[in-house]
């Protein structure tokens, strides 16, 4: 007949499950640039809006706040300069309804979106606030009914990793990467004129998702924790 050891001292199983406990990653950090998005606050914790006069140049901060732009209550966003009405702009549809700008542009609920001005670049920036891996995802896509002609780009710490062109609407185009970046550096998701050299009806909608990949240390220690759990658990001695 088959017997069991003497049971486990509890103090192993609490050591066991201690580790775990450690060494069991946090839910990933997820950032949302239109979940997260603050018609308040610019900086918006490790986000931020603002423009550069060029692809990759200094980047400067909005300075201009509103919650009715344009006076569409719910579109709210930030301009550069004084001007409430200016451009570069990043603007949100805060209700549960499509606000519909001028006669073609809409922004749908939820949604954000992005108008430079000339050749400046409209930007929504993300900075890491730690070291480590983050998976980055972003798609662009035109708001105008009468078509989109906008260049669009994903930048690290002013170094293109993606560009590409929204023409037409709602023409999207996708970007999906797994980044290393060092706490501080950042991630810029800039939205320019595009190949007609104007920026009439360029508005571009933003959808950006950063999360924060665990180190595989984590939970390779996690999982060695649970291994040693069970094989305590099911020992038979003959």
């Amino acid at each position: 007949m088959t017997t069991y050891r003497k049971s486990v001292p509890i103090s192993i199983y609490v050591m066991l499950l201690s580790l775990i406990a450690i060494a069991r990653p946090a839910a990933a950090q997820t950032y949302s640039a239109a979940g997260n998005f603050s018609n308040s606050s610019d900086p918006n914790g490790a986000w931020s809006y603002g423009w550069s006069t060029t692809l990759g140049s200094a980047f400067t901060l909005d300075t201009s706040n509103t919650t009715a732009a344009y006076g569409l209550t719910g579109l709210g966003g930030w301009f550069a300069g004084a001007s409430p009405e200016g451009v570069p702009s990043a603007l949100r549809n805060n209700t549960a309804s499509p606000i519909t700008l001028g006669s073609f542009t809409t922004y749908q609920p939820g949604q954000l979106a992005l108008n430079m001005n000339g050749s400046q670049y409209s930007i929504v920036r993300w900075t890491a606030p730690s070291t480590g891996q983050f998976s980055v995802t972003a798609t662009f896509s035109g708001l105008s009914s009468i078509g989109d002609t906008s260049d669009v780009h994903v930048q690290t710490n002013g170094v293109s990793v993606f560009d590409s062109f929204v023409n037409g609407s709602p023409s999207p185009t996708n970007y999906s990467a797994t980044l290393t970046l060092v706490s501080g550096e950042h991630v810029d998701f800039a939205v320019g004129f595009g190949s007609n050299g104007n920026d009439h009806e360029d508005t571009t909608g933003l959808d950006a998702t950063i999360v924060a990949v665990p180190e595989p240390a984590t939970l390779s220690l996690a999982g060695l924790g649970l291994g040693c759990l069970f094989a305590l658990r099911f020992r038979k001695r003959k």
